[in-house]
């Protein structure tokens, strides 16, 4: 699993469809990047993983998914 730099680019390309639209995260949308950044500071109630659609999970060859619930990939 590849490791996400927390960047301003890669927020961008998370908030473009992906954590933005996020069917499990409950504040719709005030926190993001959960691969680089780590777990929410919510609870999460898994509804469904936008990740897998994502160009930072595609890229980097992420096998994981609800990093909002389990931390960062690394």
């Amino acid at each position: 699993m590849g490791k996400i730099a927390d960047t301003e680019e890669n927020f961008e390309i998370c908030m473009d469809g992906n954590c933005s639209d996020c069917p499990s995260y409950p504040d719709g949308g005030k926190e993001s990047l959960y691969c680089a950044k780590g777990q929410s500071g919510y609870e999460i109630n898994k509804n469904g993983c936008n990740c897998p659609k994502c160009p930072l999970w595609i890229d980097n060859g992420l096998s994981e998914i609800y990093f909002c619930a389990w931390g960062k990939a690394s």
